[in-house]
């Protein structure tokens, strides 16, 4: 019961149900399972007991030590079936990295492919020390070497945007098609959008995103990209990232126009070997167990799995679905699997729509999957013909996995006799020590269980309490699209009481008050609402980010990219800041989250310029003493949407920042002759102070003018 992974509770319960007078405890239970365990691997090591269970079933693996060490490097193994079925399926690999398997927290780099049935099999397991480019391509030469020849590497090879591994795949296999999981790019995307966009209008934006993705031709895709654009014309840091770091490097790796165009199975998606990840883990239970324990768990799964795909191609052999017991498919009985006909019988549906329209077809299905069209269905159906079996492609023929690893030609490859003769001379001709040393490396390759190689030690947290282990504790760590989806969710979900929304109203209007009256009497009319934020060092960053649309908690972001900006345009700050660039770049970066000194603290002006050039708004700085607004240096704010292109915040208690709200709609006193002072006059002067800022000359649009003069000093 222990080997099969039933808990100590479930063991104690069979005990007792088979004798009813059994009087054995819990830690009974645990004593036993301990004993039972160690007894099994007896006086060997942890590495010597791994490798005798994989003599054992007849794996293959390879394994490699750090330099001028003992302690394993990586260690990959493939069951035997496995390499059968590779050399059977071997159109497409799907490959990625779990976590949380193991005690030394090494990661592990799962392979699956898929049969003809569509059930998704195991390759290989690599556990790396480390996930760089060095380590995933140890691991990927070790596949190649699994294939039987040159010819039946895989075509085509689906992972992540890792770009370690996307290297090694581009060095181990330089002729295999790779291509992106469609679904992360997505989930990526739309977390973005959720930053970026606001609420009401994030839909649509998705929608177009996918049309985009999922575009049939080249005019097609560049017609939705530039809708989008237009879409999302004020919203340029998200067009930014959508291109930069998606659409121009990688389109061609997960758009449809592109990945229509190799045979890829219908695996544009990761989601094949995230569900081994699962059923491993399913295996495993918890992530404290040693290498021992994660092979076993992964010998089991392989079992089960190797049974089920058995048990689907015999399905395949003797069953005929009701659905396609019709004449048009006589020709494909008991000699292609389920999911071929499954897929036929899915462009029969198109014919209906496409008839024998080519253009209309797009024949995708023809290149992706190797099998017949809806409009060359319908032309077998106008003639009166079943569907050829030569039709179809060889892959979905394959009903089996005895597939003969070996042939007359390659038999000579294993005669070791030059070798053997070479071993005894190396013996004859050297000392007493290099003889030993060289017996003991035999050794280590002919009875695994004698290597001198061992385990990684575990990783120790050195700073910190001590946690207490849970039992179960395999799943993933949330992605970062994750975080943004529960961010948005418990927002929603934290919805106060009456008496707690009249408690926080009656706070909010007394602290409002108190702000309110550290601004200018003449200002204090044209402030509609105040509203705080965390103060915490980044309370003017918070307040930005919140103005923009975005939460709160998005001031880091707002940080990063004011100091790219700066970066961009150095040029241009440095006459801005009066070539006091690095100070000003040095505020915005911050070594740890949480409270910040002063010296990270949001200044004015400098950065007022940054933000209103950045995010092309009109910047508005409330104060006791000075007030401020600050043109883009180089666009202007659109006259359409100038009320969400105003941004105003407020310097309060000589060391906070908050958001401020202007009214939209309060003329200014019509008598007040300093208000037409200012039209007459300072208007000229403010023009020449903002031509200066841009090093040429612009006349000012005067509602802008008139719009934000609430906020300048009183003239």
């Amino acid at each position: 019961m222990t080997k099969y992974k039933l808990a100590p509770r479930f063991i104690l319960n069979a005990l007792k149900v088979r004798n009813e007078t059994n009087v054995t405890i819990p830690s009974q239970i645990y004593k036993a399972r301990s004993t039972y365990r160690s007894s099994l691997r007896g006086p060997y090591t942890e590495m010597q007991h791994l490798l005798k269970l994989i003599q054992q079933e007849n794996y293959v693996h390879w394994t490699r030590r750090r330099e001028n060490s003992d302690i394993l490097r990586d260690i990959f193994w493939t069951h035997p079936d496995c390499i059968k079925l590779l050399n059977t399926f071997h159109f497409v690999l799907i490959c990625d990295s779990t976590y949380k398997t193991n005690r030394y927290r090494l990661p592990l780099l799962e392979i699956v492919g898929v049969t003809s049935t569509s059930l998704t099999f195991s390759v290989g397991f690599a556990y790396l020390e480390k996930e760089r480019q060095d380590n995933f391509i140890w691991a990927f030469e070790k596949v190649r070497m699994l294939f039987k020849s040159e010819s039946l590497i895989s075509k085509v090879i689906v992972t992540d945007r890792d770009l370690a591994m996307m290297n090694a795949i581009s060095v181990v296999f330089p002729t295999s098609i790779h291509l992106l999981c469609r679904f992360h790019i997505e989930k990526n995307v739309g977390a973005r959008c959720k930053q970026y966009v606001k609420k009401d209008r994030q839909e649509e934006v998705m929608d177009l995103w996918k049309k985009i993705v999922y575009s049939t031709s080249v005019e097609e895709y560049d017609h939705h990209l530039q809708q989008f654009e237009i879409l999302c014309a004020d919203i340029i840091l998200f067009v930014d990232y959508v291109k930069d770091s998606w659409l121009t490097p990688y389109k061609e790796r997960f758009v449809n126009v592109w990945t229509n165009r190799v045979m890829h199975l219908g695996n544009t998606t990761s989601n094949r070997v995230e569900s081994a990840h699962w059923r491993l883990k399913n295996m495993l239970q918890t992530s404290f167990g040693d290498l021992c324990k994660s092979w076993d768990a992964v010998n089991m799964m392989l079992k089960n799995q190797i049974c089920i795909i058995q048990s689907s191609f015999q399905k395949t052999i003797k069953d005929v679905e009701h659905g396609y017991n019709s004449q048009f498919f006589q020709n494909l009985h008991h000699c292609v699997s389920r999911k071929c006909m499954k897929l036929i019988d899915n462009q029969l549906e198109r014919v209906k729509i496409v008839g024998t329209n080519k253009t209309e077809c797009g024949c995708s299905i023809r290149t992706t999957h190797g099998l017949p069209c809806a409009c060359e269905l319908a032309k077998l159906q106008i003639n009166g013909n079943a569907i050829p079996l030569d039709s179809i492609h060889d892959f979905w023929k394959q009903l089996s996995i005895a597939h003969e690893l070996e042939d007359e030609e390659s038999l000579s490859d294993y005669d070791f006799s030059e070798e053997l003769e070479a071993m005894k001379a190396y013996m004859k001709t050297h000392d007493i020590i290099s003889q030993r040393i060289f017996k003991a490396k035999v050794r280590e390759v002919v009875f695994p269980h004698t290597t001198s190689i061992l385990a990684p030690p575990e990783k120790v947290r050195t700073k910190g309490a001590g946690k207490k282990k849970k039992e179960f504790d395999t799943p993933r760590d949330p992605s970062y699209w994750e975080y943004v989806d529960a961010s948005q969710e418990s927002a929603k979900a934290r919805q106060p009481s009456q008496s707690s929304q009249r408690s926080a109203r009656q706070q909010s209007q007394s602290s409002q008050h108190s702000f309110k009256t550290q601004f200018p009497t003449y200002i204090r009319p044209y402030i509609e609402d105040i509203v705080d934020v965390v103060a915490d060092g980044n309370c003017g960053f918070r307040a930005i980010a919140a103005l923009l649309g975005w939460t709160e908690e998005s001031w880091a972001l707002v940080r990063s990219q004011l100091d790219k900006e700066i970066g961009l345009h150095k040029d241009v700050y440095s006459n801005v800041f009066d070539d006091n660039v690095e100070s000003v770049r040095n505020s915005l970066k911050i070594s740890k989250l949480g409270a910040q000194g002063k010296d990270k603290w949001m200044s004015l002006p400098d950065l007022g310029y940054v933000i209103a050039t950045l995010y092309n708004v009109i910047l508005v700085s409330l104060s006791r003493n000075l007030n401020m607004t600050f043109f883009p240096l180089n666009k202007s704010p659109s006259k359409e949407t100038f009320g969400q292109s105003l941004l105003a915040i407020g310097f309060v208690n000589e060391n906070h920042w908050v958001q401020i709200k202007l009214k939209s709609d309060c003329p200014l006193p019509p008598t007040s002759q300093k208000w037409k002072d200012f039209c007459s006059d300072t208007a000229k002067s403010w023009e020449v102070a903002y031509a200066t800022r841009m090093n040429h000359w612009e006349r000012i649009d005067p509602s802008f003018i008139r719009s934000s003069c609430i906020s300048l000093n009183e003239y």
